[in-house]
């Protein structure tokens, strides 16, 4: 049997079915864009996590001036320290042909007889230096940002 609260209950329900419905709708939405954000933070974080260790990024970097390299030595001692790589890295200003103002870039050494272990770069084109060369050097250049000119039209 059916007591009269529910007969009630199911009264109402069947009044307010369009706006039940819409309720129902909009919990349903609200419940998809919060799974799909949580995937595609998931995926995001997956894809960094991913790429940073397949090019072996470092998760600290120290920066000193005319450091020995038993330096080195004393801080892979520390625990929790997987790898370090002593190296050089300068900021310096370039005078570069067709451009207005010097441009910036980073010089930075590379071992002398294999690849970083650390910061792996990325070769698009061309040939790895040779081990032990002093007169070889890889250059990179950032993607120029696009402006409104060269953007693809509708």
């Amino acid at each position: 049997m059916i007591s009269n609260l529910d007969r009630k209950l199911w009264r109402d329900l069947n009044r307010m079915l369009g706006q039940a419905v819409a309720v129902a709708v909009v919990m349903a939405c609200g419940l998809a864009m919060m799974i799909m954000a949580r995937s595609l933070i998931f995926s995001l974080e997956t894809t960094r996590r991913e790429y940073y260790e397949a090019n072996r990024f470092a998760d600290v970097f120290g920066h000193l001036k005319r450091a020995p390299l038993s330096i080195a030595d004393r801080i892979k001692d520390i625990p929790g320290v997987a790898t370090v790589q002593p190296g050089i890295s300068v900021q310096v200003t370039l005078d570069i042909a067709g451009l207005e103002e010097p441009a910036s870039g980073m010089v930075r050494s590379l071992p002398d007889y294999a690849p970083p272990e650390l910061n792996r770069l990325f070769l698009r084109r061309g040939r790895w230096l040779t081990p032990g060369s002093r007169e070889e050097v890889l250059v990179g250049r950032r993607s120029p940002t696009p402006t409104n000119s060269n953007r693809a039209r509708p």
